[in-house]
């Protein structure tokens, strides 16, 4: 007992500096950022209250973009409701000739900016529905309530809180609503996922509320490094070092992982060697996945973050029945748009980079034969104001998004499209004077949005309630876009 402690302390420190210190440095770069604390979240969770739908294989994306799209010059009014968007819109109009026209049938003459033509493109052939006027909501909102801060979503108009509350659809960022809607779809749709070794729940861009959860979690890949086995612990990998010197090396930190998982172990040391044997069976696994990648004409253009992550989304796309999933669920993101100034010259680089990316997505999954398993739908910090501050947009509230894929009822528009009008515009959030401010109050909240992706996804009835907190107070519960 005397001679056995100072070994069991210092095989604890050795392991401790070995596998935490090495192995956590290759799994940020080579495993393309592989986010150790996601995997330790990631156990398939029991909690679930219903059965998901499984039958099929189906992916979600969630397109993220971060600083505030201006989608009041994305999609726009023509026709009779132009000159209204115009006089307000002023130095900030899209010129008419600049849109590519498309129609709804019930609510008229709409127009995509010239450089969305995928997404006009998409839109006429069925495949994409504009979902108007969108933002996070505790209820029902209408003018006469703007002033009453009870009845508002937290800190409105703030891009970190904003996010937050986009994605986790809620109407605050703390407490029984600080997970996300995402993270919470991934723990119902876990059972969808038995058979993988891969968590099912995966950010191309880093962390995310939208993909946390209180009983489970995601994995972080980079779209910039290659998935590669870790050193040390695959005694296939660095080939410069003898074949002896590599079998010793990963045989030995095996024994060592075995001994600290082992019960009666401190918490922390068999929760390490947990994380490090899930994170070694994933990237064997990606490694082998991509290598099969079929679609390797496709190069992403290095300049187009967005286009890169997409790219490594559509691989674990095409590999998910080889990683044994059914249900998918991704974030990826596109900064950028927090347009206070030059907004005319920076917003056609910004929708020229953005379409060009899912131009791009869209050609492979449809070459994959994927489309029709594949959703994606794009969120924001918030709309921003109708009028100029001169050379540029403020942070509004409500905004325009689009959700594609060959599974959406697609060719329309889902909900009303807000007033444009400087006087007498109902929809106008306005300032403590009660004049016009040009913030458009939303008419349709994120969690009805959620919603509706979720039940595609094959989300229980049950579990919505909790996990879009706000949905009971809408009469609409489901916005129909999906088929």
């Amino acid at each position: 007992m005397v001679y056995g402690k100072p070994m069991i302390k210092s095989t604890r420190r050795q392991f401790l500096k070995r596998s935490l210190a090495l192995p956590a440095a290759y799994t940020a770069s080579r495993v393309g950022g592989v986010s150790m604390t996601s995997m330790a979240l990631g156990a398939v969770s029991s909690g679930a209250a219903a059965a998901a739908e499984c039958s099929g294989s189906k992916s979600l994306v969630c397109l993220f973009l971060a600083g505030g799209a201006d989608s009041f010059n994305m999609f726009v009014p023509i026709g009779n409701d132009y000159s209204v968007y115009r006089e307000t819109r002023n130095d900030l109009a899209v010129n008419e000739s600049d849109l590519l026209e498309v129609s709804d049938p019930s609510r008229g003459s709409f127009g995509f900016h010239r450089l969305l033509s995928t997404f006009q493109q998409m839109y006429i052939e069925g495949d994409l529905s504009v979902v108007s006027n969108v933002g996070p909501l505790l209820g029902p909102t209408v003018q006469a309530d703007v002033g009453n801060l009870a009845l508002l979503p937290e800190s409105l108009f703030a891009h970190n809180t904003q996010q937050k509350l986009w994605q986790n659809a809620a109407g605050k960022i703390s407490g029984t609503g600080a997970f996300g809607w995402g993270g919470a779809m991934g723990v119902e749709l876990a059972e969808c996922n038995m058979a993988a070794n891969v968590p099912g729940s995966i950010s191309a861009n880093g962390a995310n509320t939208w993909q946390t959860a209180k009983d489970g979690g995601y994995i972080s890949l980079s779209p910039n490094a290659d998935i590669q086995r870790m050193y040390g612990f695959d005694p296939s990998v660095a080939g410069w070092i003898s074949q002896a010197s590599r079998q010793a090396t990963s045989t030995r930190l095996q024994q060592m992982l075995e001994q600290a998982s082992a019960e009666g172990q401190p918490l922390l040391l068999r929760e390490a060697a947990s994380i490090l044997s899930r994170s070694t069976v994933v990237t064997e696994q990606l490694e082998e996945t991509f290598e099969n990648f079929t679609q390797m004409d496709w190069k992403p253009d290095q300049r187009n973050k967005l286009e890169r992550q997409l790219h490594l989304v559509t691989r674990l796309i095409e590999a998910r029945e080889s990683l044994g999933m059914q249900r998918q669920l991704f974030f990826v993101r596109m900064g950028g748009w927090d347009t206070h100034s030059d907004q005319n010259e920076r917003l056609p680089l910004l929708m020229t980079e953005l379409n060009t990316a899912v131009d791009n997505f869209r050609s492979a999954l449809t070459m994959l034969n994927l489309n029709d398993s594949v959703t994606t739908f794009t969120a924001s910090d918030f709309g921003r104001t109708l009028t100029s501050n001169g050379n540029g947009t403020d942070h509004g509230w409500g905004g325009h998004n689009f959700v594609f894929g060959g599974a959406v009822n697609g060719g329309r528009v889902v909900g009303d499209i807000p007033s444009y009008a400087k006087t007498g515009n109902p929809d106008d959030a306005v300032d403590k004077n009660g004049e016009f401010a040009g913030r458009i109050i939303p008419t349709q909240s994120v969690g009805q949005y959620g919603a509706t992706l979720a039940r595609w996804m094959g989300v229980p009835e049950a579990a919505l309630p909790s996990m879009f907190p706000d949905l009971s107070r809408f009469q609409t519960q489901d916005l129909g876009f999906m088929s």
